[in-house]
């Protein structure tokens, strides 16, 4: 991961003000599975959490877990067209990350416009890193609303190949 980060004043690096300037930069291809086992929406939360945590990117599975769910209880993460991006600001978790998954048949995901969700991105950050986690928020919903990267997305055989259109994604803003 590369971040721009702030430093102390003896030029030591201080962790948690990373600036994400590319939503790549937070992916990690262990993190992405590109077919989830789960058939519910908490099954696919719970098992894109689980990536993370054998990434050794978190270290408490059911605090991130049911503070990612108790997110979803207060509004869907299912942004419609077969999209989901549960996503939640957790105190202790270090920097902004993001787990990735893909479901061909699709889950029920409380979705806005009543499909299932196909592809998920979770993201987690750390609680005060407001901005900066509403600019990826914001960067990964502009690149999915063009609808053939999620066709490419759908159609990707290895985890580096997501990681790779993301970034082809960034190259064209």
């Amino acid at each position: 991961m590369r971040f721009d980060t702030k430093y102390t004043h003896r030029g030591e690096r201080r962790p948690g003000d990373g600036v994400v300037e590319k939503i790549s930069n937070i992916m990690d291809q262990r993190c992405v599975r590109l077919e989830l086992g789960a058939s519910d929406k908490e099954g696919a939360i719970r098992e894109l959490v689980q990536l993370l945590a054998d990434a050794g990117k978190i270290s408490d599975v059911e605090l991130c877990l049911s503070e990612v769910l108790a997110r979803e209880k207060i509004s869907s993460t299912g942004i419609g067209m077969g999209i989901a991006i549960p996503h939640r600001l957790i105190a202790g978790v270090g920097e902004i990350m993001m787990a990735v998954g893909r479901k061909s048949k699709g889950i029920p995901f409380d979705s806005v416009d009543g499909k299932p969700a196909h592809l998920f991105f979770l993201i987690i950050g750390q609680q005060g890193q407001i901005n900066e986690y509403l600019k990826v928020l914001g960067k990964l919903s502009r690149y999915l609303n063009d609808r053939s990267f999620f066709e490419a997305l759908m159609k990707v055989k290895a985890p580096d190949e997501v990681i790779g259109l993301v970034k082809d994604r960034e190259n064209l803003v």
